[in-house]
């Protein structure tokens, strides 16, 4: 970090969802045998009227096709990926103007990923069908917390799993996730040699994976968001004659959040 300004470094942590999302299911093709090819499989369906009404703005499209060709037992199977990403540009501004310009960046995401799969998953043997299943999956898992990392959250942990009923009636495998983002803190400015600084403290993030079968090919959707409010405070004394309290409340709502996502991710087909 070397040469960079204190509001450089704070603005670049600050994008860590961009870089997770933006990268999270598009990592799957991390196992690839081959190049990029130009012509792209099906993109997911996504909710484009919950996403309009709520704020959240397209940020990213990715196409891996193959992403992988693996055997398994006497069936070789190809699989492309198809990711769009979405930032809830709402809630970036908001929070922008609350911290006058020091809380810059893309704080909660969605993504969604259509994997096809060559041969479908229609015509892929009972026998095979649960491997073939279980290494998107497990793939989506650990390259969804490869990318966290990489982003910069601390303490990422698969918290629970379960199940989640999608709008077209299937059964979604849902892994919820917990992981701290380093708040750095924000400086305010007294004057040309005075300023106040309130220090950071870890912020709670949560995420959400999701995978399921439908019409012949896998979805992956989920996203990530802040897991709790950021709450600060500081009192200090720039001179022997002045005090100054500053606090800080973003007025985060974190269960709002994880329910919004999860409608987004429920109407994914």
């Amino acid at each position: 970090m070397t040469g960079q300004d204190d509001s450089d470094r704070r603005i670049g942590r600050r994008t860590y969802l961009g870089a997770a999302a933006s990268a999270g299911l598009a990592g799957l093709a991390g196992c690839s045998s081959g190049s990029t090819a130009s012509a792209a499989r099906g993109p997911p369906k996504v909710p484009e009227s919950k996403l309009d009404a709520g704020g959240w703005v397209q940020v990213d499209e990715q196409t891996r096709d193959p992403a992988f060709e693996k055997s398994f037992g006497p069936v070789s199977v190809s699989a492309a990926f198809r990711t769009l990403v979405f930032e809830d540009e709402a809630l970036a501004t908001e929070l922008k103007e609350k911290t006058l310009g020091q809380a810059e960046g893309q704080f909660s995401m969605f993504f969604a990923t259509r994997v096809t799969l060559d041969p479908s998953l229609a015509q892929i043997p009972d026998a095979v069908l649960d491997p073939v299943v279980e290494q998107v999956e497990s793939q989506a898992r650990s390259q969804y917390e490869a990318q966290l990392e990489s982003a910069g959250l601390v303490d990422i942990e698969q918290q629970s799993s379960g199940s989640l009923t999608v709008e077209t009636g299937e059964n979604a495998r849902v892994t919820n996730y917990s992981a701290a983002f380093p708040f750095e803190g924000i400086t305010f400015p007294l004057s040309d040699e005075k300023q106040i600084d309130i220090e950071g403290k870890n912020l709670g993030v949560s995420g959400l994976l999701a995978v399921w079968e439908h019409d012949g090919s896998i979805l992956i959707a989920g996203g990530a968001h802040p897991g709790e409010n950021l709450d600060l405070g500081v009192t200090k004394e720039p001179t022997s004659a002045i005090e100054v309290s500053v606090d800080i409340d973003l007025g985060l709502t974190p269960d709002a959040y994880r329910d919004e996502l999860r409608s987004l991710v429920k109407a994914v087909e």
